[in-house]
């Protein structure tokens, strides 16, 4: 039987200290941590953007949509390999055998700075352009759905959550690396490409801090 604490003659039940139900209690909710939570809902995104994905877009696969997006928000900066990786959170050999799939498809083209040849920045193609338009709908149309029932301020402290996320897992991998390198090599395996879901939306969510961009110019120069 459950109380109504409303009802002035009946007093309100208190939870058992063990966590089980009480009298006047809902059942404890399994408590999910919030990486697991993250990673749901990210397939869920990725289920929907790959049922509506637009004709156009389906040769740029395995991640290619995701940095298409990014280099488009950026035209106006020069960006190099080393941006990729740290905005995606992959190795150098991962970055470097994406981008290569992306030059053989035709989608990017490789041009030497003038300052050191040895640099190439990344340049989307008027292939790459036709995407654009349609993979931004796309990605648009799930972020609505997300969205549903938020109101602005709502979305502003989610946004604000998730760069603050962001920051204190970038702060633990830099830490969990300081660590790895006092220890003996171990054999060293590439991080999954990320998702073009994922990363599209959390593009349209989160904007790119510019300053990374700024840090591996100044690295490069």
């Amino acid at each position: 039987m459950a109380y109504d604490i409303n009802q002035p003659d009946v007093a309100p039940a208190v939870c058992r200290d063990d966590g089980k139900p009480g009298p006047g209690c809902s059942p404890a909710p399994d408590r999910i941590t919030l990486g697991v939570e993250i990673q749901r809902l990210g397939r869920a995104v990725r289920r929907y953007l790959g049922l509506t994905m637009p004709a156009s877009a389906r040769e740029a696969t395995d991640g290619n949509a995701s940095i298409i997006m990014f280099l488009d928000r950026h035209r106006g900066d020069e960006i190099f390999q080393h941006d990729i990786e740290t905005r995606f959170c992959i190795t150098r050999s991962t970055a470097s055998r994406v981008l290569t799939r992306m030059e053989h498809k035709g989608l990017i083209i490789r041009k030497p700075v003038a300052r050191d040849a040895r640099l190439k920045r990344i340049v989307l193609t008027q292939k790459a352009d036709r995407i654009v338009a349609d993979l931004a709908a796309n990605g648009n149309r799930a972020e609505t759905s997300l969205t549903v029932g938020f109101t602005p301020d709502e979305l502003a402290r989610l946004r604000d959550y998730l760069a603050r996320m962001h920051h204190n897992m970038d702060t633990a991998l830099d830490t969990a690396a300081r660590s790895q390198a006092t220890r003996a090599p171990a054999r060293s395996t590439d991080h999954p490409e990320p998702s073009p879901a994922v990363s599209q939306l959390a593009a349209s969510i989160i904007h790119y801090d510019r300053n990374t961009i700024k840090e591996g110019k100044e690295r490069n120069q």
